[in-house]
């Protein structure tokens, strides 16, 4: 299940939110991105560091569905934009943000830090990865 492999990653190997989520991803999708591609998305936490963009998790997810749904880019694969809406659209109406400092204000604890966040976006994760090979059958 994604959000026990996001979990582990960001608890037990200490990764950030971006890690954590693209890490559980390509083991759970088998997306074969390599070490380089992985380490990649390091810069993406704590919404690029600055806290006022997009939160990493989320950043990490849009990686995620990148790779697993597009077949040349983005300009020939259409149905990846339209997934990546759906995706961040759900989360905002859900949790109502999706930019990091805000979401760290409602989620954010000192003992477990933002796994609160990681543990959403990997849910929502899941259901997108989910209807997206539906659609590609």
């Amino acid at each position: 299940m994604l959000v026990d492999k996001a979990r582990r990653y960001y608890l037990l190997e200490d990764m950030n939110c971006a890690e954590s989520i693209i890490y559980a991803a390509n083991d759970e999708y088998g997306l074969g991105i390599d070490h380089t591609g992985l380490k990649s998305m390091a810069g993406f936490g704590g919404g690029m560091a600055i806290e006022t963009t997009c939160c990493g998790a989320l950043s990490g997810a849009i990686a995620a569905i990148s790779v697993r749904f597009t077949k040349t880019k983005a300009h020939e694969n259409p149905e990846v934009k339209e997934l990546c809406k759906i995706f961040l659209e759900r989360f905002a109406e859900k949790h109502g943000e999706i930019n990091c400092a805000p979401l760290k204000n409602l989620y954010r604890d000192e003992r477990f830090r933002c796994l609160p966040v990681v543990e959403l976006a990997a849910a929502e994760l899941e259901k997108i990865m989910e209807e997206g090979q539906k659609s590609d059958e």
